[in-house]
């Protein structure tokens, strides 16, 4: 892990806590009950799993992060800055951490979105 991205990820979580929390109580009342009751019954990767994943394959910085439920779907959008400055909004799937969709200018630059990629 970088050493950059392990001194910022305890304020991330922080903040991406607070930030998905409330992003999420307007998309679907989810809460943060809710959102462990989802990780611990299967329903949702842990948030750690797709840090990992995002660290591992993109080449861009965390900024925010949301857990959305809609109609028994969930999904974690994250907003990234490229290695340009550029930012992105990445869709997963919370289950499999699959990339639903991606947005942003200089996608290709991230290394982590392939061609195609619905926006």
């Amino acid at each position: 892990m970088s050493r950059a991205f392990s001194s910022f990820l305890p304020w991330l979580c922080v903040g991406g806590l607070l930030i998905g929390a409330s992003a999420a109580l307007r998309a679907g009342d989810v809460d943060a009950e809710d959102a462990r009751q989802a990780s611990d019954a299967g329903k949702i990767a842990p948030l750690r799993h797709l840090f990992d994943k995002v660290e591992r394959e993109c080449r861009g910085r965390f900024v925010e992060m949301e857990l959305e439920e809609d109609d028994g779907r969930w999904t974690y959008e994250i907003k990234l800055i490229g290695p340009g400055g550029d930012v992105a909004e990445l869709e997963y799937d919370a289950t499999d951490l699959r990339l639903l969709e991606a947005e942003g200018k200089r996608l290709d630059a991230l290394e982590c979105v392939p061609p195609g990629t619905p926006d």
